[in-house]
């Protein structure tokens, strides 16, 4: 009987949801980074600058056009 091996029992902490949590982490952040990169870019075009500081003019945003902007003048 000394010639038998005593089986040992392994335990295998499963670590398959840490890496699924992690690599959905990281996915998300490089889609934040990456959306934020191309907002910044892409809306590069409707910075105005102007005497009384730097403004962001989006077209399709403005209720009423241009002119909405414009406070009226009392006479």
């Amino acid at each position: 009987m000394g010639g038998e091996k005593e089986k040992k029992v392994k335990v295998y902490k499963k670590r398959r949801p840490l890496k699924i949590v992690l690599r959905v982490l990281g996915v998300l952040l490089a889609v934040v980074i990456l959306l934020s990169v191309v907002i910044f870019f892409g809306f590069q075009k409707y910075i105005v600058y102007t005497p009384d500081g730097v403004r962001l003019e989006i077209p399709f945003l403005q209720k009423y056009g241009p002119e909405a902007a414009q406070t009226p003048e009392i006479s």
